[in-house]
């Protein structure tokens, strides 16, 4: 099955579905969401993890640098504020994007680095992540961000729309690699003659940047200060799970980033 068949059903489970929102889904690929408008919970929820996150950044502890970003590799001891940010974020996505019943299957907390233009690789590099168009991303900025310091940065139409790249893993009989591994970056000059442009977004701690993983994106590297974020991935169920992230069923930079082929397999209670 693929997963634009599954979504559909999922939608069909969903108590309060709203079909003019599953219509839309995948004609605006970027969003931001509207953070004033949760509860004051949410920004003590952030708050609390950047001075986490920080410390542990700053004073090497719990992370990895591979020399690309540094990678945070014990990220439930912030338990309490990831499934908190999950609860609050997670049904929005649901009501407002989705029209069905999500979980999180990816959480990563990590820090960009600098880097010379010349060396862009991995995430620096324009690229969609060519897992199916299903899946999402939200990614909270844990400090203020400007451009000098690692904006998210998208490839938009002329009317200002994110473009999605052409993803080539799509269901259990419909998996391939993508050309060039989905990096576009020879593609973006042809693109900007006909007004498709980069879009960088800036912001204060908090802001929410919520985008189809195959949208055209990439990573600015640091010139000044730093940037820490925390990026949260949600996938379709047809069967409601008892909690949004769990250990159980959320994993984050020790497996890899690519979904399961089949898009039926969820969240599951261990042992």
């Amino acid at each position: 099955m693929d997963y634009d068949t599954y979504y559909q059903i999922c939608q069909k489970s969903y108590v309060g579905s709203q079909p003019d929102v599953a219509a839309a889904y995948y004609k605006d690929p970027v969003r931001l969401l509207p953070v004033e408008s949760f509860q004051t919970e949410y920004m003590q929820l952030v708050e609390r993890l950047a001075v986490g996150v920080r410390n542990d950044f700053d004073n090497d502890k719990d992370c990895d640098n591979d020399g690309i970003m540094v990678k945070h590799s014990s990220m439930w001891k912030y338990q309490e504020e990831i499934e908190g940010l999950s609860n609050i974020i997670v049904p929005h996505l649901e009501k407002e994007r989705y029209g069905c019943n999500l979980y999180v299957d990816k959480v990563y907390i990590y820090r960009t680095l600098p880097l010379a233009e010349d060396q862009r690789v991995s995430s620096y590099q324009w690229h969609y992540d060519n897992n199916p168009n299903e899946i999402v991303k939200t990614l909270i900025y844990l400090n203020d961000v400007t451009k000098t310091n690692s904006p998210y940065e998208y490839l938009a139409t002329p009317a200002g729309i994110g473009v999605l790249g052409q993803a080539t893993r799509r269901g259990t009989f419909n998996w391939r690699p993508a050309p060039n591994n989905s990096r576009v970056g020879h593609l973006i000059p042809q693109l900007a003659e006909v007004g498709y442009l980069p879009k960088q977004i800036t912001g204060s701690m908090g802001t929410a940047i919520s985008f189809i993983n195959n949208s055209i994106h990439r990573a600015n590297p640091v010139l000044e200060g730093y940037r820490d974020v925390i990026n949260i991935r949600v996938k379709p169920t047809f069967k409601p799970a008892p909690k949004y992230a769990d250990p159980d069923w959320t994993t984050g930079f020790e497996t890899s980033g690519v979904v399961n082929r089949d898009p039926e397999p969820a969240w599951t209670i261990k042992n």
